[in-house]
């Protein structure tokens, strides 16, 4: 796969290198090919200068937006803020921009789902919270003189979703220099590719891709196929997770996700 001839081989070797557990906040900025790619990073790691260099060269934000939830025995419950961040990283090294720490305030968690009982490991948070956090992140952003806004929700559960995304229509209104972007990876790759699921192959692949030390296939029931009821799989089998198959969904999400931001700045 190539995105602006060539350059994502290139930007996507700096988010390996980025995302490698040695790695430093240096590495993004002075890598000898970075020259060849969009300038991106971490927000938090970095300096006023390095955040400034950066929206000047491309202005966009990301705001990876999880969960604390079960995700079964399988999975680490910030799956939903991993992923997605482990996603906005991936797109900013083609697209360029900052990169925010995930937010992990939901709700409308699996603790809350009807006839299951999983009443423990998830944060559950009221509603009107969500929208007033989405609606002041979305605030501060403009008010920092962002582009772009991209908000990428690992958490899809509703309204939980379409609050967030109801907030971002909004600030459109509010703040018409700045295009507010809420999605999520279900919604920009092809279902014939991946699918809305909990626990189940999509997620779990994608988290083995960006965190394989949070997943364990073999606490999964080896004698019948895992459950939502008792195992909090929803969606198709997680034990036939790869590691290839969740690069195979991020590259995908990637050139979706490029796309619509080109489209922003080509507008």
């Amino acid at each position: 796969m190539q995105l602006r001839d060539g350059s994502f081989s290139v930007s996507f070797r700096i988010f390996q290198l980025a995302h490698s557990p040695s790695a430093k906040r240096t590495e993004i900025m002075s890598n000898p090919s970075a020259d060849a790619a969009p300038k991106w990073g971490y927000y938090e790691r970095l300096l006023p200068a390095e955040i400034e260099a950066i929206q000047d060269a491309r202005s966009i934000v990301y705001l990876p937006w999880g969960a604390l939830e079960y995700h079964g025995k399988h999975a680490a419950v910030g799956l939903d803020g991993l992923k997605a961040h482990d996603l906005c990283a991936a797109l900013a090294a083609v697209a360029g921009g900052l990169v925010l720490p995930p937010v992990y305030i939901a709700a409308n968690t699996i603790k809350k789902a009807p006839d299951l009982n999983f009443p423990k490991h998830s944060i559950d948070f009221a509603e009107s919270t969500v929208s007033l956090l989405a609606r002041e992140h979305f605030d501060q952003l403009a008010d920092e003189r962002f582009r772009v806004v991209f908000t990428l929700c690992g958490h899809v559960g509703q309204p939980h979703y379409d609050l967030i995304k109801a907030e971002a229509e909004q600030a459109n209104q509010r703040h018409p220099n700045t295009e507010f972007i809420a999605t999520s990876e279900t919604d920009l790759v092809s279902p014939d590719l991946f699918i809305v699921n909990h626990a189940a192959l999509g997620e779990v692949a994608l988290l083995m891709a960006s965190d394989p030390d949070c997943v364990k296939l073999e606490r999964l029931p080896q004698d019948r196929e895992p459950t939502l009821q008792d195992d909090a799989v929803w969606g198709p089998d997680p034990r036939e997770a790869t590691v290839a198959k969740g690069e195979t969904y991020r590259d995908a999400f990637v050139v979706a996700a490029a796309a619509q931001i080109d489209a922003v700045f080509n507008s």
